[in-house]
């Protein structure tokens, strides 16, 4: 993804261009902003995995020597452990903010700490408690931290922290949330995880496009890119709904409150999106709706018998067409991620559905010779599409710059 330096370094062209702005100005805008010297992606990525390395690395030291630490020492140790990582992160990215990138890992730690803390609390007081409450406890004492500093780092595991959370919600016998049927397990149940999950994964993606054009757009892309794949991936398995209705003819309708909470979600999100990337909301808006048809059937338990394929010939073509308005919003915004996601899941929902419709109507060698050229000109053909779209992007954008 593109730092907010690169990306106003070419989208200042535009504005030249378009009479918005004076090549003063632009100057003006570009010394307030320079474009760091290269390898900005590399130093983010190399920050978020060295963040991840050094909490696996303390971690595993600490469990090494577990029965030898006293107890307190445990909580004191890590205190100082997760007080040390907001210090380093603050002393990193914002004052004096010499290594932004660097700071940004050492507040995802700080973040995964916290978790950390929790658990160590509950093992030795003996806490019997829910584990959704305790991954609520975690996000809720680290959600205010990436907005204070926009740490994207942070963000991402107070992201994963709710999500988790809800997800445990959902799955947890007696909760308010519960979409289990007489508190036990069953794949109709799992079926409306992933349906109330690929809901949500709506909002994120709505929320990141109320976040264009605030002070806190650094968030946007991620939440757009997670809500996307959570829609992309809950459509995919939507569409294994007719097998579960073979053998089902009733489907009970799930609580009302986890139905609730998520559609307020998306309603904020989407009336946010609306306001700040009104364009995109039109332009995706009617794929939005065909995406919650299936979802909506689960949830509502609209299960229509002989024709159980229905719902899942709805998922499948709700998740091509949303693929192929993705791809086409990432050649239009010059965002090859959305063309690489979109791609993708198109190639990944076509070869599925492929065994999943007519994997049983041939038999042995013959199925798996037709198979394996289907598989290979379809790839041969996707990512030949796929490295021309993004050498067209790329030209234009060079071109542009001149």
């Amino acid at each position: 993804m593109k730092s907010f330096e690169e990306s106003l370094h070419n989208e200042s062209l535009d504005w030249v261009s378009e009479g918005l702005i004076s090549n003063e100005q632009r100057s003006v805008l570009l010394k307030r902003h320079p474009v760091s010297a290269g390898g900005s992606r590399f130093v983010a990525i190399l920050g978020a995995v060295g963040g991840g390395l050094l909490l696996a690395g303390v971690c595993l030291l600490i469990s090494s020597n577990w029965q030898a630490i006293g107890d307190w020492i445990k909580i004191v140790g890590l205190v100082v452990l997760l007080l040390g990582s907001y210090v380093a992160g603050w002393r990193l990215k914002v004052a004096p903010g010499r290594y932004p990138k660097t700071g940004d890992a050492f507040f995802m730690l700080g973040a995964g700490l916290f978790m950390a803390g929790i658990a160590l609390v509950s093992q030795i007081f003996h806490l019997d408690a829910r584990p959704a409450s305790g991954v609520l406890v975690w996000w809720l004492g680290i959600v205010a931290i990436p907005w204070l500093v926009r740490s994207k780092g942070a963000q991402a595991v107070s992201l994963i922290a709710f999500l988790a959370w809800l997800g445990l919600e959902f799955m947890t016998r007696g909760s308010w949330l519960t979409l289990m049927e007489n508190g036990h397990a069953t794949d109709g149940g799992v079926m409306r995880l992933v349906a109330i999950m690929t809901a949500l994964g709506l909002a994120v993606w709505l929320a990141g496009l109320a976040l264009r054009g605030t002070r806190n757009e650094v968030f946007a892309s991620m939440h757009e890119k997670w809500g996307a794949s959570l829609v992309c991936a809950g459509l995919y398995l939507l569409g294994f709904l007719r097998h579960i209705w073979e053998w089902r003819r009733e489907f009970i309708p799930v609580e009302i409150a986890p139905v609730i909470l998520v559609a307020v979600l998306v309603a904020l999100a989407g009336w946010g999106a609306w306001r700040a990337s009104r364009r995109e909301v039109l332009a995706l808006g009617c794929w939005f709706l065909a995406a919650l048809v299936p979802v909506a059937a689960v949830l509502a338990g609209w299960n229509p018998g002989d024709h159980g394929w229905l719902w899942s010939a709805w998922a499948w073509t709700a998740l091509f067409v949303l693929n192929i308005f993705m791809v086409r919003m990432g050649l239009s915004t010059g965002r090859e991620s959305w063309v690489n996601l979109g791609l993708g899941f198109i190639a990944v929902n076509i070869v599925t559905r492929y065994f999943d419709l007519f994997g049983t109507m041939m038999e042995g060698g013959v199925f798996f010779v037709v198979t394996g050229t289907i598989v290979l000109t379809l790839g041969v053909y996707l990512e030949r599409k796929r490295r021309g779209w993004l050498s067209t992007m790329r030209a234009g954008k060079e071109i542009s710059s001149l």
